[in-house]
């Protein structure tokens, strides 16, 4: 029913919403827009998400998501936007009509009803940015046709617009880097910082914009195969995870994915961009389509958290890893598995194809790097990269690998794992490393929350990235002297 947005509840049975909606003595403007986003989530997330999430659907209703709660329970529904007499969910929390909530407790305090009468009178808005009534999905397809799939025609996407430069957060202190990302096509490196996503340039070294991840942390960072698209996925530990999307041209936010009840620790898209998969704590890969934002597929095989996600090229295929040290290879489309991956004895730390599909790297505490074909899913080598435990691997465009680990060494090899060199000097505990889009150089970020840059030819040390930038016009001011 266009102009309206409906939530169903199933009849008969009383939401346990009474966590929810006990809000403390808030005393919000009447100007102020309220929203799902900004101001019922963080508390349906505090309170609620251990009945009402996508994993145990109390009533059927899942609250924990906009989506979800748009979409409601499959007994009717309760939400009219702009509506609160004929929306049954008000009725509820008013005590008008049967089921009352909170069940056998008195009604709700006036602040609490009326806040909840504002955001449903105000059209159910999202977040502060949203439109009343909504879409339940995002409002962008990013889906590419197939011969759009890969290197994008024309200029390499690179921010054609100021992006802010006002960090969200600047702290006196250094936080490990746990995530570090390159452009395929362009000079751009993406790193998560606190509150926050930095984009350099890989050829200036000058940071070129800031992005403020608004789900809490933000700990590892991907573009998608064309470099327009990037994502961070993270949240916010035991209580929420997410993956945001931005346009890499604009810096515009696309959308926000996920509805994980702990900070979500790897994602990424598919290369016609209609999947985003992502894992964490929960032990779950879950994929999900961008043209809705609906939850595709849930796959429960992990018996540990989910440390690795990465799509091939091609886009046939997914690979996830875990703690325990496994690893599988889904087919994206109908969520069945092809290969189970067996060999390495202690967690894997990261994933990362060859361009052709044909091969994929995987990385592991148990200090060994790892390739496997992905025609009968059998492994191709093995080799001690870092005998303490290898941190991180990835394929650079012309089939050599940079890997690094706690031995505080960053390695590179060429296709058939025969080392080339280590880099020069020690980093605190290297955890990320990637070579640029022209893999002239690797940039790699350490546990002390450093990022060096060095070139590939010589090995040599030639700059560092600052994850921890001062405030906007000092930080201008020292990149552009």
């Amino acid at each position: 029913m266009k102009g309206f947005l409906h939530v169903r509840l199933r009849n008969g049975v009383a939401l346990t919403l009474v966590s929810v909606l006990c809000l403390t003595a808030w005393s919000i403007p009447a100007e102020e827009r309220i929203t799902y986003q900004e101001h019922i989530l963080p508390l349906i997330e505090a309170n609620c998400s251990k009945c009402h999430n996508s994993d145990k659907k109390k009533a059927d209703l899942d609250l924990t998501t906009y989506q979800g709660a748009l979409k409601g329970s499959g007994s009717g529904i309760v939400l009219v936007s702009g509506n609160p007499d004929g929306s049954k969910l008000w009725k509820a929390v008013t005590h008008a009509e049967e089921p009352t909530m909170p069940p056998s407790r008195p009604k709700l305090g006036d602040k609490e009803l009326d806040l909840i009468k504002k955001w449903i009178t105000g059209g159910l808005l999202e977040n502060a940015a949203g439109k009343a009534i909504a879409a339940a999905k995002p409002n962008v397809d990013l889906t590419l046709q197939a011969d759009a799939v890969g290197k994008p025609a024309g200029p390499p996407p690179m921010p054609v617009k100021a992006l802010p430069f006002k960090p969200v957060v600047s702290t006196p202190h250094l936080t490990a880097v746990t995530g570090l990302a390159s452009s395929p096509w362009a000079p751009l490196i993406a790193v998560p910082g606190q509150k926050q996503v930095l984009l350099f340039n890989s050829d200036t070294l000058g940071l070129m914009g800031i992005l403020p991840f608004t789900e809490g942390q933000p700990v590892a960072v991907k573009f998608s195969r064309n470099g327009k698209l990037l994502l961070a996925a993270g949240g916010r530990a035991a209580n929420s995870g997410r993956v945001m999307v931005w346009d890499v041209q604009t810096g515009a936010q696309l959308m926000i994915l996920g509805n994980d009840y702990d900070t979500v620790l790897t994602a990424d898209i598919r290369s016609d961009q209609s999947q985003v998969a992502m894992g964490g704590p929960g032990r779950l890969v879950k994929i999900f389509l961008t043209k809705n934002g609906e939850l595709h597929h849930k796959i429960k095989k992990h018996t540990d958290w989910v440390t690795a996600v990465a799509f091939s090229p091609n886009g046939q295929m997914l690979a996830s890893a875990d703690r325990n040290g496994g690893i599988s290879i889904w087919d994206p489309d109908n969520g069945q598995e092809l290969f189970t991956l067996p060999g390495h004895k202690s967690a894997v730390t990261a994933l990362s194809w060859r361009g052709d599909s044909k091969l994929l790297a995987s990385s592991s505490e148990d200090g060994t790097v790892k390739l496997w074909e992905t025609k009968e899913g059998k492994q191709a080598k093995n080799w001690t990269a870092h005998g303490s435990g290898a941190r991180w691997v990835s394929y650079s465009h012309d089939g050599r690998l940079v890997s690094c680990g706690r031995d505080n060494t960053i390695t590179i090899w060429n296709a058939s794992g025969s080392k080339e060199r280590s880099l020069e000097g020690s980093c605190d505990l290297p955890l990320c490393a990637t070579f640029s889009h022209d893999d002239k150089r690797i940039f790699a970020s350490d546990f002390s929350g450093h990022i060096g840059v060095w070139n590939v030819a010589d090995g040599k040390r030639v700059g560092n990235l600052d994850s921890n930038p001062r405030t906007a016009p000092n930080h201008i001011a020292s990149v552009h002297p």
